[in-house]
């Protein structure tokens, strides 16, 4: 008798462990970002960089500039795990990015002497208590780059630029 209940125990265990399985959760899917651009829009926002830009940047410093850049998706998500990492000792919410323009100096030492380059500036912002008599809390919002961490850059940048 005691082994019937034993196998019945072991087949409902089957059973549910089957089940459990089964019931694995489906990877939620993810909406499109809201600022997203669709391809025909950014290769009319390369095309109007090269007809009003491009030319003028290039004759002037007779050269030809980059004006596209490459980073690794993998480092990219490391660098921002690192920049949530380190801002949040530091005291910083609402967590972004800020993009800069840069030119490597003329030098040999830097990857591509003398052109231009793309560097990345984690922001945020940090709540500091303000001086007040009152008794509630007031509070000053400083949205600004967070100098403590620092920036990213040397992506790989097209040398000659690729067209979108």
């Amino acid at each position: 008798m005691e082994t019937k209940s034993n196998q019945k125990l072991a087949v409902f265990l089957i059973i549910m462990t089957l089940i459990f399985q089964s019931c694995k959760e489906k990877p939620k899917k993810i909406d499109r970002p809201e600022k997203s651009i669709d391809y025909k829009h950014a290769i009319l926002l390369e095309a109007e960089f090269i007809r009003t830009r491009e030319k003028i940047i290039n004759e002037y410093l007779n050269i030809e500039d980059t004006r596209e850049y490459w980073f690794e998706l993998e480092k990219l998500k490391e660098y921002i795990a690192y920049v949530e990492q380190e801002a949040k000792t530091l005291g910083y919410q609402n967590l972004g990015i800020r993009i800069y323009k840069g030119a490597y100096p003329n030098d040999p030492k830097y990857p591509d002497p003398g052109l231009s380059t793309v560097f990345l500036v984690p922001t945020g912002n940090k709540t500091t208590s303000k001086a007040s008599f009152s008794p509630i809390s007031t509070t000053l919002v400083i949205n600004d780059n967070i100098a403590e961490i620092p920036a990213y850059n040397y992506g790989h940048a097209g040398k000659p630029p690729k067209e979108l």
